[in-house]
């Protein structure tokens, strides 16, 4: 009987060579299928860095303040203090087509009256006036000028700080000083404002290097220029923004920058 009873050790021994025989032919997929594996992970981490890189550039990118096109590079403190950027400005540099003001896509603003003057407080009066005789302020550019929406008057012009942080300060300082009525910008032609009138005007401004731009808006008709008028927040991009800071001063700065 044992000799017609099969065996079962034969049986076990062909079934292990068969499992060695799959597990021999799987490691050569599994290394296959992991070395795709890491492959890929590397072209992903490859992906993954270069999308960073670029959107850390893009950010960068928005983040530079956009110098004159084809100029040279501008240093950053160029416009810092009076003490490096020594040059006094003038009508000429500032507005030096006497008919217009030609902001970068956007139409003309037709000049009206163009004024200098060494005693900032003429363009000023109240609380800011006395903050811009306090952070040295000695020359003020200005222009009467009219917008090419709605016949809009306008008032825009760059006074001379001694220094970037006075003219931050006085930036700082503005919003509360207009808007409890202490004081705010005259116009071209020069008025005589009532401190306690109700302002139909709007003013706009800002500090770039010892720099303060301004611009004072208002209706041909006399009404208020309302927080949510239609004209007033391009005319203070178009005059402010575009033209003062990044024409005008952006040359300047280029300028410095160029020379020896």
């Amino acid at each position: 009987m044992l000799y017609g009873t099969p065996s079962l050790a034969p049986a076990r021994q062909h079934r292990s060579l068969r499992r060695i025989r799959r597990r021999a032919a799987r490691r050569p997929e599994r290394a296959a299928e992991i070395l795709v594996r890491g492959l890929g992970g590397l072209i992903l981490l490859a992906l993954l860095a270069v999308g960073v890189f670029f959107v850390v550039a893009g950010e960068q990118h928005r983040a530079d303040p956009p110098a004159p096109a084809g100029g040279p590079p501008v240093a950053a403190d160029a416009l810092d203090s009076r003490q490096v950027d020594t040059a006094p400005l003038s009508i000429e540099e500032i507005f030096p087509d006497q008919a217009a003001v030609r902001p970068a896509a956007a139409s003309p603003y037709r000049i009206t009256m163009t004024h200098l003057d060494a005693d900032c407080r003429s363009a000023a009066f109240g609380e800011l006036a006395a903050l811009l005789a306090a952070h040295g302020c000695d020359q003020v550019v200005r222009a009467g000028l009219v917008a090419p929406y709605g016949g809009y008057q306008v008032t825009a012009g760059v006074f001379d700080l001694a220094d970037a942080a006075g003219a931050e300060y006085v930036d700082g300082r503005l919003r509360h000083v207009v808007e409890t009525g202490d004081g705010t910008f005259t116009t071209l032609p020069t008025t005589n404002p009532d401190p306690y009138a109700l302002p139909t005007s709007q003013v706009g401004w800002r500090a770039r290097g010892h720099y303060l731009l301004y611009c004072v808006i208002n209706r041909p008709d006399g009404a208020v220029v309302t927080a949510d008028d239609p004209y007033a927040a391009r005319i203070t991009s178009d005059l402010v923004d575009s033209y003062l800071g990044t024409t005008v001063l952006g040359r300047r700065a280029a300028a410095m920058s160029a020379a020896p």
